[in-house]
């Protein structure tokens, strides 16, 4: 693996914060990357990719959508103090990974095989799902052709036309899944262990979380009845079936495939310099006697319950006194798993689809069977003892009841898509839910941030393309290259007549 690694260290560089989309483009050794097969870069994608993901959930998701703030400074991303390189390195990181997607695909081809295409699809499209649902307008249909095709300044595509693409990629890979023959080398298959059945379920998955994102645009997109035809297609459209298809890292306890928060000290992970729990989640939790509360976060030494700090205040009017922390034990420890996406979420998504009218079905059952898979989850996760039993789940459930609103399942997901990506904050600009107080501390004009900046560096090396993705953020958004303006398939976008 380390020979590996050397050998495609331009391609699979880890970085961060200073890393570049265009270095992809404009790499010189491009050709003697051919000389390696798809399997070759599986492992290390599927480890660094992850790792984009967990990082991000740790760093900026839960900031934005009250599981955790960060400190009592000024300078705080729950008070929307977002400076240009955060965006930057998210950007640059999605998109380096999905350039690797795209080589492996292409490799595959190659090579005719016609499951690691497949593979590489699926993550190539979940990786520029989330660029396009964090920034609005961006390459896709340029984006990997680079100097080879004489491009190296890609356009921005419009939202619409991304997403249009994307919902054919999920397609086009679900085609292309043989479960009938395992992936070559599953060894390098950190996720699944070369089980193409479930990389096909994985696909499917995504793609019905792609087409609830896009729930708002089901008069241009026709999404419910494809989210219908899914659910009602399970021979054709695979989807997980419980919690033994979740898409989780289980990362080993030593090197190399550790997660990114083992060798961090705890106040990097949790209370001085790290993240702690919010008001927002605490109290949702406590109040209903949520078990995983104690499975996600600790309570200090002394504390008088569970309390969460308040998010988007001003900095002297924190009180930190008995606040409680993350719980490193579970969620940050060298083989602290790490899922892209869970059973659970499907299933939230069946009961919106059920609530909306979209499928038939029992859309209180499923919903209960969706807490209900998330608390088994995460009670396979703890590491701390806890004894959750069925009696316990089941005072959970009726603490909170079904009572026929879409809130009421877009509140308990909002709980269960902690610690998964940009999910929760991607939920909330698409339905307004949950309801959030926005402190009166926070900037950008006390609103949550609907998107981000455009980087710095992609707004000089591609000057021509950028200014027209701003004139569309300008003339068709009614905005500008801020954190104000609502994305295409937003709920806002839908309310102001944005078409």
């Amino acid at each position: 693996m380390k020979y590996l690694m050397l050998g495609m260290a331009l391609l699979l560089s880890l970085g961060s914060c200073t890393t570049k989309f265009d270095e992809y483009n404009t790499n010189p050794n491009e050709m003697d990357l051919w000389n390696i097969g798809p399997s070759g870069m599986l492992q290390q994608l599927l480890y660094s990719g992850t790792e984009v993901f967990l990082y991000r959930t740790w760093l900026l998701n839960g900031e934005l959508i009250q599981y955790t703030f960060a400190g009592s400074g000024n300078n705080t991303y729950h008070r929307y103090v977002i400076d240009n390189s955060v965006g930057s390195s998210a950007w640059s990181n999605l998109y380096r990974q999905a350039a690797n997607a795209d080589h492996m695909r292409l490799l595959a081809i190659q090579r005719e095989n016609p499951n690691y295409e497949a593979v590489a699809l699926t993550l190539r499209t979940l990786l520029i799902s989330n660029v396009i649902d964090i920034f609005g307008d961006a390459p896709y249909t340029e984006a990997f052709k680079g100097p080879s095709e004489g491009i190296s300044q890609p356009k921005f595509d419009r939202q619409e036309d991304v997403y249009r693409a994307l919902m054919a990629d999920y397609e086009e890979a679900n085609s292309l899944y043989d479960a009938s023959a395992a992936l070559e080398n599953p060894e390098r298959d950190l996720l699944y262990g070369g089980d193409v059945a479930k990389w096909q379920k994985f696909n499917n998955s995504l793609y019905l979380r792609l087409l609830m994102r896009l729930s708002n645009r089901d008069d241009v997109l026709g999404v419910s009845e494809k989210i219908n035809e899914i659910f009602s297609s399970p021979a054709r459209y695979p989807i997980f079936i419980s919690n033994d298809d979740n898409a989780t890292m289980y990362y080993d306890a030593v090197e190399p495939f550790v997660n990114y928060f083992g060798s961090r000290l705890e106040t990097q992970f949790t209370t001085s310099t790290g993240r702690r729990p919010a008001e927002q989640i605490i109290n949702m939790m406590k109040e209903t006697g949520d078990p995983r509360i104690s499975i996600w976060f600790r309570q200090p030494s002394g504390a008088d319950g569970w309390k969460g700090g308040q998010s988007g205040i001003e900095a002297q009017e924190a009180d930190l006194t008995g606040v409680a922390n993350l719980n490193k034990t579970n969620l940050g420890e060298y083989d602290s798993p790490y899922a892209l996406m869970k059973y659970d979420e499907v299933l939230f998504i069946q009961a919106e689809a059920m609530q909306r009218g979209w499928v038939a079905g029992d859309a209180a059952a499923t919903y209960q069977q969706a807490i209900r898979a998330s608390i088994e989850f995460w009670h396979g996760v703890d590491k701390t003892g806890l004894n959750i039993t069925d009696r316990v789940i089941e005072n959970f459930l009726a603490n909170v009841p079904y009572d026929g609103t879409l809130k009421a399942i877009l509140d308990q997901k909002y709980v269960a898509l902690f610690w998964v990506g940009f999910e929760a904050w991607a939920d909330y600009r698409r339905t307004g839910y949950p309801e959030l107080v926005i402190g009166t501390g926070t900037f950008n004009d006390h609103i949550l941030p609907r998107r981000l900046v455009y980087p710095t560096n992609t707004m000089e090396t591609n000057r021509e393309n950028y200014e027209e993705a701003l004139a569309r953020l300008r003339n068709v958004y009614g905005g500008d290259d801020d954190m104000k303006t609502p994305l295409w398939w937003s709920l806002e976008a839908v309310e102001r007549g944005i078409r």
